[in-house]
């Protein structure tokens, strides 16, 4: 007997199959000229031999520091379904010059970070850290300052104003980002680590709902 959450795992999964209809798939010459970018909710997509259902799509567009003023230069957030292991997955693209794709590994709290000495960090610290271009200590990997920014987060349902900062470890090719959320009174925080994924790694095969 199927444990109830794998079994409803499945019966979501197979529900999700059905709705992918023969006539909405992408020609395979046509799968090899389209990105990432051409993947709305409810978009089918292959990546690293497993299919992946997009469940929503976000965008947090950059503005200026005090929140009124929008840049017009976008980030949009993918949130995934695995087909074969029901498992989430959270996949972030921008443009900047060229195609730029990152995948989260893990979602973390701040008991997992210290800086460089060793101490524990929270949000307060993070505009010093900013400013002086230091680092982040996970696990022992060190993750350098590589900018930090401020959003309008844009979701289905509501907008919220977000401030970014970024962090990465070239050696190991590696990103560390957290994200002051503000829209609750209070600030509040998520954050992840995430790697690259050459835009070539994943194949469109429908295109779904664009905004």
């Amino acid at each position: 007997m199927l444990d109830p959450g794998v079994e409803k795992s499945f019966e979501e999964r197979f529900s999700i199959v059905r709705t992918l209809s023969p006539a909405a798939l992408v020609p395979e010459p046509e799968q090899m000229r389209l990105t990432l970018q051409d993947a709305g909710a409810q978009s089918f997509f292959t990546f690293m031999g497993k299919t992946y259902h997009v469940r929503d799509a976000a965008r947090y567009e950059e503005t200026s520091e005090d929140f009124k003023t929008r840049e017009g230069y976008f980030l949009t957030e993918l949130t995934c379904l695995c087909m074969e292991t029901g498992e989430t997955a959270h996949i972030e693209w921008e443009f900047d010059d060229e195609l730029e794709i990152a995948l989260t590994d893990e979602r973390i709290s701040f008991r997992h970070l210290s800086d460089e000495a060793g101490e524990s960090i929270d949000g307060d610290d993070l505009d010093q850290i900013a400013e002086d271009k230091d680092a982040i200590l996970y696990k022992g990997e060190k993750f350098w300052y590589e900018d930090d920014w401020a959003a309008i987060y844009q979701g289905r349902t509501r907008e919220e104003k977000v401030y970014v900062y970024e962090f990465e470890n070239e050696a190991q090719n590696r990103f560390l980002t957290i994200e002051e959320w503000q829209g609750s009174g209070k600030e509040e925080y998520q954050i992840y680590t995430s790697r690259p994924v050459a835009p070539d790694q994943i194949r469109i095969l429908t295109r779904g709902e664009k905004s």
